[in-house]
C-alpha cells in the first residue's frame, strides 16, 4: 500500500495521508486540503507547516493565496538515494568509531522472570559456539530464591539444560533445592558448607567473555549479560582457584 511505502519513508500515517492527498489535487490551499481529508484545519495547516521544513511540501503563492504542493515520488526517492550514498560514504567512519569500542566490556540488562528466561536462553544458545572440551563455570547460591523463578528452573529450564550437550563445574552454597540436587547429579559439583559463603544469586562464567549475573530473589529478580574479556579471565581464575584449594582438602 502506498501509504505504508510512504511510512517506509520515514512519514507517519497522518502526514501519509496528507501527502497522497496533496499529491491528488496536485496544488491547493490549507482549507481545501483539510476538507478533503475531514481534517481541522489548523491541524492540517500545521502538519503542512511541519511537511515543508522536511523539504516534502512546498509553499507557492496562486491568486494571492497559499497554495501546498509536495514533492514528487521521483524526488522523494532521490534524495533516499542521496541519503543512502551519503551514508555508504561514511560508512568507513562509522566502523573507526565501532572499532574503538571493541574492547569495552558490553552490558545487557534482563529486567523480570519473562527476561530472565531468555537469558538462560541465550546462554544455552551459546553452547553452539562452545568447544566440547569447554565447560560452563557456575557459582550457585540457593537462598531465598523466588517460588515462580523455582517453578521456572524445575519445570523449563532443566530438561532445556539437558538437551545441551557442554559440561559444567558447579561451586555453590550449601542449600537444597531441586536446582541444587540437579547440578550435584549431572554436573562436577563443589559444595561449600561455609556460613560466609551464602548468597542468593547465580554467576555464570562462559564463551571466553561472557558474564551472565543472575539475581533471582523475589525483590531483585534481574539479570546482567556482561561480555568482558578481563572479567570473563578473572571471574575464572577466582573458580579455579576455590575450585582447586576446596579439592585438595
Amino acid at each position: 500500500m502506498l501509504d505504508q511505502v510512504l511510512q517506509d519513508y520515514g512519514l507517519s500515517e497522518k502526514e501519509s495521508n496528507l501527502y497522497l492527498a496533496c499529491l491528488e489535487m496536485w496544488s491547493a490551499p490549507a482549507s481545501s486540503i483539510a476538507r478533503r481529508l475531514g481534517e481541522n484545519r489548523v491541524t492540517v495547516y500545521s502538519a503542512l507547516k511541519n511537511l515543508a521544513k522536511k523539504g516534502i511540501v512546498k509553499e507557492g503563492i496562486r491568486n494571492s493565496s497559499t497554495h501546498y504542493s509536495v514533492a514528487s515520488p521521483q524526488e522523494l526517492l532521490a534524495r533516499l538515494q542521496e541519503k543512502c550514498k551519503h551514508f555508504q560514504e561514511k560508512i568507513p567512519e562509522f566502523v573507526a568509531i565501532e572499532s574503538k569500542l571493541d574492547n569495552k566490556p558490553q552490558v545487557q540488562f534482563f529486567d523480570g522472570l519473562g527476561w530472565l528466561k531468555a537469558l538462560y536462553t541465550e546462554i544455552g544458545n551459546a553452547a553452539k559456539k562452545m568447544s566440547p572440551n569447554d565447560s560452563y563455570l557456575t557459582f550457585v547460591g540457593i537462598r531465598n530464591i523466588d517460588s515462580r523463578f523455582q517453578k521456572f528452573l524445575k519445570n523449563e529450564f532443566l530438561d532445556m539444560r539437558k538437551k545441551i550437550k557442554i559440561p559444567s563445574k558447579v561451586i555453590m552454597s550449601k542449600q537444597k533445592s531441586d536446582y541444587s540436587e540437579y547440578h550435584k547429579a549431572n554436573y562436577s559439583t563443589l559444595v561449600i558448607d561455609d556460613p560466609v559463603f551464602d548468597f542468593a544469586d547465580e554467576i555464570v562464567i562462559y564463551g571466553e567473555s561472557r558474564v551472565a549475573i543472575i539475581m533471582y530473589t523475589s525483590d531483585e529478580l534481574c539479570g546482567l549479560n556482561i561480555t568482558s574479556v578481563t572479567l570473563y579471565k578473572a571471574l575464572k581464575s577466582i573458580f579455579q582457584l576455590i575450585w582447586k584449594l576446596h579439592n585438595k582438602k
